[in-house]
């Protein structure tokens, strides 16, 4: 049985969230993506789990059905935590009442009130603690999108391997999850990770067709219950991941390096004609190397304003990485964009949460029944034959052919 999951998704509890992060719109937006299974998010978060309690069914083993019945999507207990490094860790957790027992245990070993840092807490305990802690709940943890220039394992000057880390719980370690910035083949580049189940997850921050379920997991279970999901995400072997969705990286806000003051990405490239322009900065492509090395080590300043540069993920990936080779044994990645934004690219509509396009997406998912079958599944001819536009780059996008402006500096890519 083949199950698709989006782990990672906030509360309106949570810093920077959407009010409607309620669990009515997001059965309904979930339905339309094409999702099974999606995360609660905030597990950790007493208002935010009562009102799960309240407006969730609990189903079998783990997942629990919207009450009201909006749509046919099950919803898995999953929250965010912030270690004493300001390393994100995503938790994927047994029941929503082991998610009260955990938070209780955080505030009693930390001596804090959890709901002073909203939905995602922060624990005076280094990742090693952490996971020896939720490991004795039966929780799964890996850390979150792990190469991104915040709150990640990864991020320049911090930790270059998984050991460093998290120290003799490294066997505990159950996942790691890429983020919007990179792919499978990217965080293959370092050889520690090619024994470790990869995830994909939205982070999502609002209900919207651009946001939610931008990113998932097509897994492969026994039944559909929290010990069949626990069992495929096992590491190495014996994991039953079969393809990982995610956002093209190149789309990702952090994916090219910035100057941390005014934005502007750097890109490298051959005999570079300017410096920079008000968008991009040009480094000279054969120092590449030299320039991200003296970038981490804050011996280079943006020449447009001084400011002070930051890694993105590609570069921070090109430090770190240690071998060459392809790992043959990892399950296929489909870089994709959101088909709100190829509507609204098509329609030359630059919000794609304008009225006009999802008047179309909806039209479009009526047709196809979900977003998902529209990216992966459905004939090109047929998706032509409903919107030539979208056709013609759902296409492009099978044949891993977009010609995409990467982003960076919190500027999401843009499709060319």
């Amino acid at each position: 049985m083949k199950q698709i999951v989006d782990f990672h998704i906030h509360s309106p509890f949570s810093r920077g969230v959407s009010k409607n992060m309620k669990i009515s719109i997001l059965a309904a937006e979930a339905r339309k993506k094409g999702l099974d299974i999606i995360g609660t998010g905030d597990v950790f978060h007493k208002q935010w789990n009562q009102y799960l309690q309240e407006n969730l069914s609990y189903e079998v083993d783990g997942l629990y059905s919207p009450s009201k019945k909006e749509s046919n999507t099950l919803f898995i207990a999953t929250g965010e935590v912030e270690d004493n490094e300001h390393i994100h860790h995503l938790v994927i957790v047994p029941s929503l009442k082991t998610g009260i027992e955990i938070a209780i245990e955080f505030e009693k070993k930390n001596k804090i009130k959890l709901s002073r840092y909203g939905g995602r807490p922060r624990v005076n305990m280094d990742a090693s603690q952490l996971v020896d802690l939720v490991r004795e709940y039966n929780c799964l943890i890996g850390p979150a999108h792990i190469f991104t220039p915040f709150t990640s394992i990864f991020r320049e000057n911090k930790y270059s391997s998984l050991k460093d880390c998290f120290k003799e719980s490294t066997a505990k370690v159950d996942f790691v999850e890429l983020g919007l910035s990179a792919n499978s083949a990217m965080a293959d580049k370092i050889k520690e990770l090619w024994g470790y189940t990869f995830l994909s997850n939205s982070d999502s921050h609002s209900p919207k067709s651009s946001k939610i379920g931008r990113e998932a997991n097509v897994i492969e279970v026994d039944d559909v219950s929290f010990s069949s999901i626990q069992k495929s995400l096992e590491k190495g072997k014996k994991s039953k991941i079969i393809l990982n969705v995610g956002l093209d990286p190149r789309l990702g806000k952090y994916h090219l390096s910035f100057c941390y003051k005014c934005r502007r990405r750097i890109v490298y490239i051959h005999n570079p004609s300017k410096i920079y322009d008000e968008k991009f900065i040009y480094f000279e492509k054969e120092n590449e190397k030299q320039f991200m090395i003296s970038i981490s080590a804050r011996k280079l300043r943006c020449p447009a304003c001084n400011g002070l540069l930051k890694l993105g993920v590609n570069d921070r990936v090109e430090l770190l990485a240690t071998t060459n080779k392809k790992n043959t044994k990892r399950p296929p990645y489909f870089d994709s964009v959101p088909l709100v934004s190829l509507i609204s690219k098509g329609l030359k509509i630059k919000n794609p949460d304008s009225k006009t396009v999802i008047k179309e997406y909806n039209r479009l998912i009526a047709t196809f029944e979900n977003e998902y079958n529209i990216l992966l599944n459905a004939s090109i001819e047929e998706i032509r034959k409903e919107n030539d536009y979208v056709g013609k780059k759902i296409e492009l996008m099978r044949e891993n052919k977009l010609e995409i402006i990467p982003g960076g500096g919190g500027n999401y890519g843009e499709l060319v």
